[in-house]
């Protein structure tokens, strides 16, 4: 639909008359939100809001939906019960003599880069073992980092 000059002087006029945008659009074949952006465009003047403002004067007070009691009592708390330990590896731990301590610096591309202590004190130090090919880790600590899911596991997720 085009706006004809004909079109803007009878929405004009009808805007003028106090017609509502709804019964311009009518008049005119056109949808209310249609007349009244060529309204707002025309700059006609706008009109009075339709919607009531204003209404009661004195405030509203909203009553509390539940009711609380005063006093809430103490609940009786008791102690969690100690749940199991959770072990990653199925293979059990084989103690190794002491490492040389190693930094990552002065550590090769082929050493075992598992951090071991605290990195902010001074005995923090790696791993050092010979790394597994193309992992950062030797056996133990692949075996610790890299866990795979058992087909029972994989069902269940």
């Amino acid at each position: 639909m085009s706006w004809t000059d004909e079109r803007i002087s009878e929405l004009t006029r009808l805007w003028e008359q106090g017609l509502s945008a709804s019964e311009i659009g009518k008049t005119l074949g056109v949808s209310k939100n249609a007349v009244v952006g060529k309204a707002h465009r025309l700059n006609l003047p706008a009109r009075p809001s339709p919607i009531k403002r204003g209404g009661s004067t004195k405030p509203r007070t909203t009553k509390p939906m539940i009711k609380t009691p005063d006093r809430i009592g103490k609940m009786e708390c008791r102690p969690a019960t100690p749940v199991a330990a959770q072990t990653h590896s199925h293979e059990p731990r084989v103690a190794r003599p002491a490492l040389k301590k190693r930094s990552v610096v002065k550590s090769a591309n082929s050493a075992c880069l598992w951090p071991i202590g605290d990195p902010g004190e001074n005995d923090f130090h790696f791993c050092g073992e010979p790394a597994v090919s193309g992992k950062p880790y030797c056996q133990e600590h692949c075996a610790r980092a890299y866990i795979t899911k058992t087909r029972d596991e994989s069902k269940a997720a």
